[in-house]
């Protein structure tokens, strides 16, 4: 039996369905930055001890660096050997890894293997797993074709997304980018996940056998996660439809969606959009904010700022829809008369 495995044979036995528990041996930070998908982190050097044994390692010696790295791990073992044993009990495969499958993941994996439990080790670690995403995303994305919601800002296109995903295979791009997609789209919300770790989400989402995804019309960029070029252009061409509301609906949705009690994340955005208005309106914004006018402010933002650069780039064809009770029941008779 093999006990090393290439993340290409890791990824067959989860296309088998066996049930797969990644165990990340990196340190807090790296772990947070970029990951694989559902890993837990058991890190055999907290942030401040790799950054001694690094340092030890490229000033004094490979030795004392590895020595440095025991002492700190040793303590950490029989509370990472409990927490194994768990994994093992739940999932077919435990499988370890740390940045490129050396050191850190080899040593425990070592200690394991000793006491003759059960556990495998990628190969290449996350390097390696960081490679395959690299390497398939785009023709996973060629794969699939999009039926695109498109509308102004606050017609309720994610809302729809929401109710389809039940039953329907379903992209939200601004869920996976934890990011709404203006200048006002991260009030609320917690840090945005790295590039690479939005790439890994967007393959988990779009891995399956579905040809054909229910998504929402995004620029280039969500906050600051760039789109790969080849799902914009999948996008772009997809079918689309068209979602309508009215202002006030619109006003409603915005104010119950967004979290309006983080008065420091408005007023950091209303600095950031008043690079695109007028010395005026930025006064009467400001102004309206401290006020707390909310309806207000979003009504003239929806009508004077984001509703004109609404680019109407769709053909005569295209479906419109108000967005109502039977809005999912006509987006459905659309999909299947495709």
């Amino acid at each position: 039996m093999k006990y090393e495995l290439r993340y290409e044979e890791i990824y067959e036995m989860i296309k088998k369905g066996k049930k797969i528990s990644f165990v990340d041996m990196r340190s807090p930070k790296e772990f947070n930055d970029y990951k694989i998908p559902g890993a837990i982190n058991l890190p055999i050097l907290n942030d401040y001890e790799r950054e001694i044994v690094g340092r030890t390692y490229v000033k004094e010696s490979v030795d004392k660096a590895k020595y440095l790295g025991i002492n700190f791990a040793k303590d950490k073992l029989p509370s990472f050997y409990e927490k194994i044993i768990e994994l093992t009990k739940t999932y077919d495969e435990v499988i370890l890894y740390c940045s490129r499958g050396g050191y850190r993941s080899h040593v425990f994996f070592s200690f394991l293997r000793s006491l003759g439990i059960d556990v495998k080790k990628l190969i290449g670690g996350y390097k390696s797993y960081r490679k395959y995403i690299h390497d398939n995303l785009a023709s996973l994305i060629r794969e699939k074709e999009f039926i695109v919601l498109c509308g102004k800002t606050g017609v309720g296109k994610t809302e729809i997304l929401n109710k389809l995903k039940s039953a329907y295979p379903v992209l939200n791009l601004e869920e996976l980018a934890n990011h709404r997609g203006s200048i006002f789209g991260g009030i609320g919300l917690t840090q945005q996940p790295s590039q690479k770790y939005f790439e890994s989400l967007l393959f988990e989402a779009l891995d399956n056998d579905k040809k054909i995804f229910f998504t929402e019309g995004e620029s280039s960029k969500i906050g600051n996660i760039q789109l790969p070029k080849i799902l914009i252009e999948k996008i772009s061409s997809g079918r689309k439809i068209i979602i309508e509301d009215e202002i006030d609906s619109r006003i409603k949705r915005i104010k119950r969606d967004y979290n309006l009690s983080d008065r420091d994340e408005i007023y950091k955005s209303l600095l950031e959009i008043k690079k695109f208005i007028s010395s005026e309106k930025e006064k009467l914004y400001l102004e309206k904010f401290q006020e707390v006018d909310y309806d207000f402010l979003i009504r003239d933002l929806l009508i004077n700022y984001y509703d004109p650069h609404y680019k109407k780039n769709y053909s005569k064809d295209d479906l419109h829809l108000a967005n109502n009770s039977a809005v999912i029941k006509n987006i459905l008779n659309f999909k299947n008369s495709i």
